[in-house]
């Protein structure tokens, strides 16, 4: 087994995409947010722009590198759930991360629950609506080479999970 499907079976991880969601005041709602996830200690609930991401071959990624991070004590946030939005940017300022990949006020939002109860992750559908898991895999390809700065020919994918893969070692 490779070492990514081996971190990522250490925890009960599901991903959930929605469309077109409006979240009126951001603040407001990641406190309820929090407090869904507060609910389970070692619980995670990380909202994430589905724009940026470039299916679950970058996200499990991220999520992967994360946990290894955590487990090293190389990690550049002191939340999982902001360690995975940092390593899916594939860079280390937390303030980039947030701007790339934080929820905004209108747009798609994917939802990686790690180690959560079916009644957290009930509670947090209650406040987004449309669910539709295949969103993830429909991302502009264009769009993410311009957010990314990447060479347009790569294989954008692979391009993404390897400069993940290569950020903890970047000074």
């Amino acid at each position: 087994m490779d070492l990514q499907k081996q971190l990522l079976n250490e925890y009960t991880i599901t991903i959930h995409s929605y469309p077109d969601n409006t979240i009126e005041n951001i603040p407001e709602f990641l406190k309820k947010i929090d407090n869904i996830t507060s609910q389970k200690e070692d619980s995670t609930i990380q909202l994430l722009d589905c724009d940026y991401i470039c299916g679950i071959k970058h996200l499990n990624q991220a999520i992967a590198q994360s946990i290894k991070a955590f487990q090293e004590k190389q990690n550049f946030a002191h939340d999982r759930g902001l360690e995975i939005c940092v390593r899916l940017s594939a860079q280390k300022q937390i303030t980039q991360a947030l701007n790339l990949l934080g929820i905004k006020k209108q747009g798609n939002i994917t939802v990686v629950y790690i180690n959560t109860t079916d009644k957290q992750i009930m509670e947090v559908e209650m406040f987004l609506s449309n669910r539709r898991d295949e969103l993830l895999e429909e991302y502009d390809s264009k769009k993410i080479v311009e957010k990314y700065e990447l060479v347009n020919d790569e294989n954008i994918e692979d391009t993404l999970c390897e400069k993940i893969a290569l950020l903890s070692i970047k000074n």
